[in-house]
């Protein structure tokens, strides 16, 4: 299974948002200069996180993103979700069908490959379910990541 880059960006940005100080909305341009990614790319992962729930933007003058819930109530399958939807990772197309002829064995045979693929996707979401974005903010001495105000950050 491949994931899409835009699955780490989109951690990446959250991690930025709930770093913030003050909770202060991050614009595009900002994060996308952070990131090195073009403007325009960002702005579409930027709408599958808020499609997914997981960001909300603000209009007007010191507007941009903020996280839409608590970065501790965020997992990295609720990310997932957000940037590679819904969809089972694989689905028949039937092809074996049409090459092979004994319907019913073909049948069987197919969903055996299918049920396993289903079980292994089952176990990797089980497993993004588990991790929870917070915990990436915490040092090993067990102190928490300081806030940070990315509209004076420069390197």
């Amino acid at each position: 299974m491949k994931l899409k880059g835009s699955f780490e960006q989109a951690v990446c940005i959250l991690l930025m948002l709930a770093l913030s100080k003050d909770q202060a909305p991050i614009r595009s341009i900002v994060i996308s200069k952070r990131l090195g990614v073009s403007d325009s790319y960002l702005k579409k992962v930027l709408h599958q996180l808020v499609l997914g729930g997981l960001i909300s933007s603000e209009a007007g003058k010191g507007g941009g993103f903020l996280l839409a819930k608590q970065i501790n109530q965020v997992t990295l399958l609720d990310v997932y979700d957000a940037i590679e939807g819904p969809e089972p990772i694989i689905k028949s197309t039937g092809i074996a069908k049409r090459i092979f002829f004994d319907g019913q064995f073909v049948e069987n045979q197919e969903k055996l490959i299918f049920d396993q693929v289903y079980r292994a996707e089952d176990q990797f979401k089980a497993g993004l379910k588990a991790e929870v974005l917070g915990d990436l903010l915490v040092n090993p001495d067990g102190s928490h990541r300081q806030a940070i105000d990315w509209n004076q950050v420069t390197s």
